[in-house]
């Protein structure tokens, strides 16, 4: 399947973009970025990248977005992005992977070090793109970002972000994209993690968190999120809740405790994070030998 990535340039283009994003969340979402605020975007130096692929009949329209802001993060000349998505009928097929990988190169030229963005921590998939395929790392945690959400699968949930830098030109990112190796939990090995979260199948069927463990000195630890957490919420809006407010309490404590996210496994129809103790430059500076 060939992916065509692009400037989002026409008016046609911003259109199609605010489309898509009605796609991905819905027509009311507050998250969306609609025309005035791209083409402002546009306007102010930020990059706008579309992707095609061939799956809509429909040629005007998009399958993937990505809108960066420019930034400056400790000194450090910065993107920070505000919208980037996949239509839901083309996903797992590299869309979401392929925009980012544009940005590098678009950044590289441009000397800019490092692109940023909040994830939800109970974001199976865009946290493994992020982690695994990028070399992002978590640093971060902000409670109820956007307020609490409209979704009819859980309304009212508190709409937690943790921050996820991509630093595109650490030796880890070198390592993983242009080295072509492998994620870190698949070296690092099940016997030399922590699991910290405790939970069990609950009555609507779906898995519930039921305690975590707030003190933990190991140096890798496993924090358990949902395997599919949109899927969990439309059949028990409690125990997405609890997913929340656990989730929140145990990785608010790994950053208090010096640790960062480098990683999301998936082991036996089950999906962790993975943090290590250390530093920014402590990990960015991690490659394979």
């Amino acid at each position: 399947m060939t992916i065509a990535i692009s400037p989002l340039q026409a008016i046609e283009d911003l259109r199609a973009a605010v489309d898509l994003q009605q796609a991905i969340v819905g027509e009311r979402d507050p998250s969306i970025w609609r025309l005035p605020h791209l083409f402002h975007a546009q306007q102010s130096g930020g990059l706008l990248l579309g992707a095609r692929t061939g799956f809509s009949q429909d040629t005007g329209s998009l399958d993937g977005v990505l809108v960066d802001l420019l930034a400056v993060m400790d000194g450090y000349s910065a993107c920070r992005t505000v919208v980037w998505g996949v239509c839901p009928k083309a996903r797992s097929c590299g869309i979401g992977t392929k925009l980012r990988l544009i940005e590098r190169t678009t950044l590289q030229k441009e000397a800019i070090d490092l692109a940023y963005w909040d994830i939800d921590p109970l974001d199976g998939i865009e946290l493994h793109v992020a982690l695994n395929k990028l070399g992002g790392i978590l640093t971060g945690y902000s409670r109820d970002s956007l307020g609490s959400t409209r979704d009819s699968r859980a309304p009212g949930l508190a709409t937690d972000r943790v921050r996820c830098e991509w630093w595109i030109d650490a030796p880890s990112v070198i390592d993983r994209l242009d080295n072509e190796h492998a994620p870190p939990h698949q070296r690092i090995g099940l016997q030399a993690m922590t699991v910290l979260t405790k939970t069990t199948t609950l009555a609507s069927g779906v898995r519930g968190i039921i305690e975590c463990d707030l003190s933990p000195t190991a140096e890798h630890l496993l924090a358990e999120i949902p395997e599919d957490f949109n899927a969990l919420q439309a059949r028990d809006r409690d125990a997405a809740i609890q997913w929340r407010l656990q989730g929140r309490n145990l990785i608010e404590q790994l950053f208090q405790l010096g640790y960062i996210g480098i990683g999301l496994m998936h082991e036996g129809g089950r999906s962790f994070l993975l943090f290590k103790k250390g530093t920014r430059r402590t990990e960015l500076g991690a490659v394979q030998k």
